[in-house]
């Protein structure tokens, strides 16, 4: 649970921008933008998951 924590403190606002994208796109052209919200959470826990460890810290160098 802290390597997803440590992730959504770091780039909150990139996910915030992401729905954002979502909802005003599927709201002023089509709810295909929608798709984007399934593809974020997908995104979010993979990104989790390779680069921390199950402590919350960085994997990386």
């Amino acid at each position: 649970m802290e390597r997803f924590k440590a992730l959504a403190i770091e780039t909150w606002w990139l996910w915030l921008v992401f729905l954002v994208f979502g909802s005003v796109l599927s709201a002023l052209l089509s709810s295909v933008f929608l798709l984007t919200f399934p593809i974020c959470i997908f995104t979010f826990f993979w990104f989790a998951y390779v680069r921390y460890d199950d402590e919350g810290n960085f994997k990386g160098s």
